[in-house]
């Protein structure tokens, strides 16, 4: 292949892979809280080890991290889960997919973190876990109408075991009786903490896991009461748009041909 036409070639997969990113949207978040009761059974064989670590000869009351502040991050690309689904109301909408495109990590008081959305830092139990969120706006139908988004990772191991049998799941969700979300997208923009939290928003975060290692089962959970949260869009880096980058590139090509012309010998 002529030099040219490689170049030209350079400048279509840029392009390709340029509108790809442009069109890609995180939303990203924070959130701190208390860490309620921990439980926990040989959980110093599970990949969790460390958040999990308790004091010796108190390991039902004794967990590091049980009672404790904790911190979390989490991020979801919208670009990976595709339009919602509605199946019983327009008020209630859910984001499905098994494409790895939901990431919450909690910090212990101890340093130790855990990531709830775990793939590959722990076993899978089920051939394609499950990111999904839930959006409910102004719920209707109960004595208290509520709102609420829930982040959640379901992996379990196959049926009829379910939570009985090796799983991993978690929740992110925050929640109140007023409004406080802008619709059933995807994209919010929310914070509140105990200084500020006119809505009333209170929210939650936990995580089930049961796993076997050598033969022995390890099983453990914990909670924790979110205080403070907030979630916004990423800020993303500004790419130009396929056409801007093709009205760049294409005269670099024809440049680079001309070259080629005029420095090819002239057949006589």
């Amino acid at each position: 292949m002529s030099k040219p036409l490689k170049v030209l070639g350079a400048i279509l997969a840029l392009t390709f892979s340029f509108s790809k990113s442009a069109s890609a949207l995180i939303v990203e978040g924070t959130f701190s809280g208390t860490t309620g009761q921990f439980l926990g059974e040989n959980m110093n064989l599970s990949p969790d080890a460390a958040f999990f670590r308790g004091q010796e000869g108190e390991q039902e009351f004794g967990f590091e991290n049980s009672y404790q502040p904790f911190t979390g991050t989490f991020w979801y690309d919208t670009d990976l889960v595709g339009p919602g689904i509605s199946p019983w109301s327009p008020r209630v909408t859910m984001y499905i997919s098994d494409a790895d495109w939901l990431h919450v990590n909690v910090v212990g008081a101890n340093g130790a973190s855990i990531d709830i959305t775990s793939r590959g830092s722990a076993p899978n139990f089920s051939e394609k876990p499950n990111d999904s969120i839930y959006i409910v706006k102004e719920l209707e139908g109960y004595v208290r109408p509520q709102e609420y988004i829930s982040m959640f990772y379901a992996d379990y191991g196959p049926w009829p075991y379910r939570e009985t049998g090796p799983h991993r799941d978690g929740t992110l969700s925050i929640s109140s009786t007023t409004a406080f979300l802008d619709g059933v997208s995807l994209i919010q923009d929310i914070e509140f903490s105990p200084e500020e939290n006119l809505n009333n928003i209170g929210g939650g975060v936990r995580l089930s896991t049961k796993g076997v290692v050598d033969g022995i089962i390890y099983e453990g959970e914990f909670s924790g009461s979110i205080t403070r949260f907030e979630m916004h869009v990423r800020d993303a880096v500004t790419v130009p748009e396929p056409s801007s980058l093709i009205l760049l590139l294409l005269p670099l090509a024809f440049l680079a041909l001309r070259a080629e012309l005029l420095s090819s010998p002239r057949r006589t």
